[in-house]
């Protein structure tokens, strides 16, 4: 009777774990398909701030509140998101920050969350693939994917090293690593 009444225990045990497994998978396609759609909307609203724009020396646009420095296009993995001028958790949740730098000094570094429709395709990304950014005056500028890499979480050194001229970063699927795209500006001819 008691191998019995501990093997009950397991199974249900066992089902309420299964259960929070499957919980938990839903909720980060719910939150991903959210965050999908807020970057959609940020985005229309970038587009429309960039086109009615009045002062033309302004280094950010203005969606809902909000400064953006611009937004990124990566063809290959169908991404255009806006990106944020200022980094904060809340603001990753919706689209990409700003980490650090800028494009003026050619050592802008970019980060999102690693949702399918921010950058979770970003290790897709080959050596030699092209990576646009469209600043808030209008200017696209062109970069060339040099180097993947994928770095520890906590290496914000190593993350801000080696004279990049554009970067951009994701989480890992366990949050304890960065995957890492290194880009150098194309120069137009």
């Amino acid at each position: 009777m008691l191998k019995r009444n501990k093997g009950v225990v397991f199974l249900i045990i066992g089902c309420v774990l299964l259960l929070v497994a499957c919980g938990w998978y839903v909720y980060n396609i719910i939150e991903d398909k959210h965050a999908g759609q807020n970057a959609s909307d940020i985005l229309n609203e970038f587009d429309d701030a960039q086109n009615e724009k009045t002062d033309k020396n302004a280094p950010v646009i203005t969606a809902d509140g909000d400064a953006f420095c611009g937004k990124v296009i990566i063809e290959k993995l169908s991404v255009e998101l806006p990106v944020y001028d200022e980094w904060n958790y809340t603001r990753l949740k919706s689209a990409p920050c700003r980490y650090t730098g800028s494009i003026d000094s050619n050592d802008i570094i970019i980060a999102a969350h690693n949702y399918k429709s921010h950058f979770g395709s970003l290790n897709k990304l080959v050596i030699g693939d092209e990576v646009e950014f469209i600043d808030a005056y209008g200017k696209s500028h062109l970069y060339e994917v040099c180097e993947l890499i994928t770095l520890d979480g906590t290496a914000v050194s190593d993350m801000q090293s080696g004279g990049w001229d554009f970067t951009l970063f994701t989480c890992t699927k366990g949050g304890e690593q960065r995957v890492t795209v290194r880009c150098n500006r194309i120069v137009c001819k």
